[in-house]
């Protein structure tokens, strides 16, 4: 499964308990929220492939990220060098290099996202090279983990700890989804690092074919129901 369709099932599978939750009664959810609530859920289920260095999360887009960041930064660094060629001023020229980046938020922002983006790929080889692709990270204990911080992360920058549960959700997802492949995936470590299947074996395929098809629905469904109110 590539990340487009792990995507797709994490936010499949919370539209159909979005839709659920709304049955049973709960308030109706805006559209911001559930826009925002895709994007979380979908960061979780993408994330969990942060163990494979040639994945979407930790490849495609930090080297998209990186190539934005050294075209934005390409500016004031040669003029930086230029200023150093013609002054022989190493001290100056790095203290304005430094006050201009940091004075102007769009070279501040780059910045921290050209060492966000390095940082990222460095910690998929890292996780690749000590854990290997589907290992730990696509456990339940680990996605358990994932879930408690992401939680405390977004409590600790005063928003809904909720949302640490959104992401989780993808996370989740994402390893049930792997578990319907032939090759499986740890559930249980670090208690057993056997690679075990969410369905019998036999039922994998269709089991694959069937969370497709419903996730695909739960997101059509969800889309008809915000958007219906507007046009009655």
């Amino acid at each position: 499964m590539n990340y487009i369709h792990h995507a797709l099932i994490g936010v499949g599978t919370a539209s159909l308990g979005v839709i659920a939750a709304e049955v049973l009664g709960s308030p109706r959810i805006t559209p911001v929220i559930l826009g925002i609530g895709a994007v979380v859920v979908a960061t979780g289920s993408i994330a969990t492939d942060l163990d494979h260095p040639k994945s979407f999360i930790s490849h495609s887009i930090p080297s998209r990220v990186v190539r934005i960041a050294l075209a934005i930064l390409a500016i004031p660094t040669l003029a930086a060098l230029a200023v150093l060629l013609t002054s022989h001023d190493l001290p100056g020229t790095w203290t304005q290099f430094t006050a201009l980046v940091l004075g102007w938020n769009i070279l501040h922002w780059s910045l921290i996202a050209l060492i966000m983006a390095f940082g990222l790929i460095a910690l998929s080889w890292l996780l690749y090279k000590s854990l290997h692709h589907r290992g730990p990270l696509h456990s339940l204990i680990f996605t358990l983990a994932v879930t408690i911080a992401t939680c405390l992360t977004f409590s600790a920058y005063k928003q809904s700890w909720a949302w640490g549960l959104v992401f989780g959700w993808g996370w989740l997802w994402h390893i049930l989804a792997d578990g319907l492949t032939k090759e499986g995936v740890p559930f249980f470590w670090p208690f057993n690092d056997d690679r075990k299947h969410t369905l019998p074996i036999w039922s994998c395929g269709l089991g694959a074919w069937l969370l497709s098809l419903a996730s695909s629905g739960g997101i059509l469904v969800l889309i008809f129901l915000s958007v219906k109110p507007y046009f009655i």
